[in-house]
């Protein structure tokens, strides 16, 4: 098979996806040209159903993401249609199942299965994925742990528990959210630290998590606002939360810094 025919499937299989989005959604073809035009890319409606009866035998990039935005759809399972099609060419005579093929474009494998030679270099992906993980993880401790604060010692809830000691328990559960956002504070600035190793910028961090790493904060928040944040999150003195941060910050506390009790 040569590079020319591959091309021309791979876009009359988009043109099939486009399609069978546009009928699935009530959408006519002028409808559809309407809104690529709304998005900023016109696609005229001409262009558009010669492209779907396979007359206009080429899709570019930008035309794919439009058809995507305005269909509702991810873009990759336009040219990977799961569910659809048990098997594609991702490349010239490269079979593979269309799942095998989505993952592979998408960076989660390192390599089709019928490339048994050459593999791509998936770290980066990788990488913005366990961030991704970690900082939702540490999100949703700090949520939990929030509401552990916001019900302990509630009396009209005790009624609903069966712990001889509730504060006892919500004590303890306390220690544990407190210990796994350390954690996973460290994790995320490791995995951070490995993006710049490698040339990446890391996300930026939301305000209450930027903590975990002083020197990305945005502008306007000081290492003293950081230090109460800390404070309140890990349940320790101001002052040991102003020392942490400054130390991460790599500047001296302040030598008036003094504890103010646990947050």
């Amino acid at each position: 098979m040569t590079d020319e025919p591959w091309a021309a499937q791979i876009a009359r299989a988009v043109a099939g996806e486009v399609r069978r989005h546009r009928l699935r959604r009530g959408m006519s073809a002028q409808q559809l040209s309407d809104a690529c035009t709304r998005l900023g890319h016109p696609i005229a409606r001409s262009v558009l159903a010669n492209f779907e009866s396979g007359r206009r035998p080429t899709v570019s990039i930008p035309e794919l993401l439009v058809f995507a935005r305005a269909l509702e759809v991810p873009a990759v399972q336009l040219v990977f249609p799961i569910g659809q099609a048990d098997t594609v060419d991702a490349l010239p005579d490269s079979p593979a199942t269309t799942w095998e093929a989505l993952k592979w474009f998408t960076g989660e494998a390192n390599r089709l299965p019928s490339d048994l030679e050459k593999t791509q270099d998936v770290e980066a992906v990788q990488l913005y994925r366990e961030h991704e993980r970690l900082v939702l993880d540490w999100w949703t401790n700090r949520q939990e742990m929030d509401q552990i604060i916001a019900t302990r010692g509630r009396t009209d809830l005790r009624e609903f528990r069966r712990e001889a000691d509730p504060d006892a328990i919500d004590d303890r559960l306390l220690e544990l959210k407190v210990d796994r956002m350390r954690d996973l504070s460290d994790a995320i600035a490791a995995v951070r630290q490995e993006m710049r190793n490698l040339g990446l910028t890391p996300p930026q961090l939301g305000a209450e998590a930027a903590y975990v790493e002083p020197e990305s904060f945005s502008e306007g928040t000081t290492l003293d606002e950081l230090a109460r944040t800390v404070a309140y999150t890990e349940r320790i003195s101001l002052a040991e939360a102003v020392r942490k941060v400054y130390r991460r910050a790599g500047e001296a506390p302040p030598e008036n810094s003094r504890g103010e009790g646990t947050q």
